[in-house]
């Protein structure tokens, strides 16, 4: 067993990474099947039902980046933590850049256009790599946030917040009140790392700490329990109601900043917290787990890429009459190419280390 990981957050992690694909496979036909049809209906369920996963990444990553036995060293923080996480996001731009130019089929492989559009393409998060940009803010600002919940220093953090503030904030904003030319890709770029958006998830970043350090009542537990599954599923079914009337799907009802989103993915994060850390494993499928936790980040990375390769090869949500069977088939599949895929990046020299 490797000590330095923790068992149900592992559990918590590979579920997470589940649910962020049963996302992505519940949607595949969202937008071109009726909104009244019962396709469409059991893919906006599996849609819902899985929106605990974001929030549960970014609690896990609050336990353990706000944990008061963590010393922090700025120059790790940013020569590791965030470096890594900009090399992945990098890479990965550019390969699904490169990934959507090749399979449109034009321009021309090699050309200046080509090289234009992966430029266009790279200034804007593809739809899943989001998380990345975001992710890193959150590190950005995790030292204050320590202090925050774990003791108090004043002159270098302030310091530092200050140094942030300019580049992230201040800059950008005054770069934005000029005109240059490609000014749109330009700020498109400078706004990857959005100050509003590492604003709003701090809050399940410290979330995340304060579920996994104190100890709640049983009778606060059961409500946020009973909160979680009854709002999520009153967004689900709202959703389903409200879509055919307005005409387009809404998935707003739970998204990861309602009340649904939030007591849902409280829920899943304070059952594996308070019921499955009890459960016994041997020292094998301790050793198993954790492995299994440590790909998840490169299967988060990758899975979008055997979505899309599945889909066009008529394995997807619709392939059979069945969908309520399909879309975990779907999940099946894409969680496990993805796994493997991970595990044979992992064995290439340095490049491995850094991108999954």
């Amino acid at each position: 067993m490797n000590k330095k990981r923790i068992t149900w957050i592992e559990l918590l992690r590979i579920a997470a990474c589940i649910g962020v694909i049963g996302i992505h496979a519940g949607s595949q036909h969202f937008r071109d099947t009726p909104l009244d049809s019962s396709i469409w209906r059991i893919s906006n369920f599996y849609h819902g039902i899985n929106r605990f996963a974001v929030a549960s990444f970014i609690m896990i990553s609050g336990t353990l980046y706000l944990d008061g036995k963590r010393n922090w060293s700025l120059k790790k923080l940013w020569t590791r933590n965030i470096f890594q996480i900009a090399v992945a996001y990098v890479f990965w731009q550019i390969f699904y850049a490169v990934y959507r130019i090749v399979m449109a089929g034009k321009p021309a492989v090699g050309s200046v256009s080509f090289f234009k559009k992966i430029l266009i393409y790279c200034s804007e998060s593809y739809f899943h790599l989001w998380y990345l940009p975001m992710l890193a803010g959150l590190l950005i600002v995790t030292p204050l946030l320590w202090e925050i919940v774990n003791c108090e220093r004043s002159k270098k953090w302030e310091e530092y917040l200050i140094l942030m503030f300019l580049l992230i904030k201040i800059i950008p904003y005054t770069v934005n009140c000029f005109s240059f030319p490609l000014k749109e890709y330009v700020m498109n770029v400078m706004h990857t790392v959005q100050p509003g958006m590492v604003v709003d998830y701090a809050g399940y970043f410290i979330l995340g700490h304060y579920l996994s350090h104190y100890e709640i009542s049983r009778k606060l537990e059961r409500t946020i329990y009973i909160l979680g599954i009854s709002l999520i599923l009153a967004a689900i079914l709202l959703s389903q109601y409200m879509s055919p009337r307005v005409g387009r799907e809404l998935q707003s009802y739970y998204e990861n900043f309602t009340l649904a989103g939030f007591f849902w993915g409280s829920a899943i994060f304070l059952f594996f917290k308070n019921h499955v850390s009890k459960i016994h494993w041997s020292e094998k499928q301790e050793e198993i787990i954790c492995r299994l936790g440590g790909y998840t980040f490169g299967i988060y990375l990758i899975h979008a890429f055997f979505r899309d390769i599945l889909h066009r090869a008529g394995i997807d949500s619709m392939m059979i009459g069945n969908t309520v069977i399909a879309i975990p088939i779907v999940m099946v599949c894409i969680f496990g190419l993805s796994c493997l895929a991970v595990i044979l990046i992992k064995k290439i020299p340095v490049l491995g280390k850094w991108i999954v």
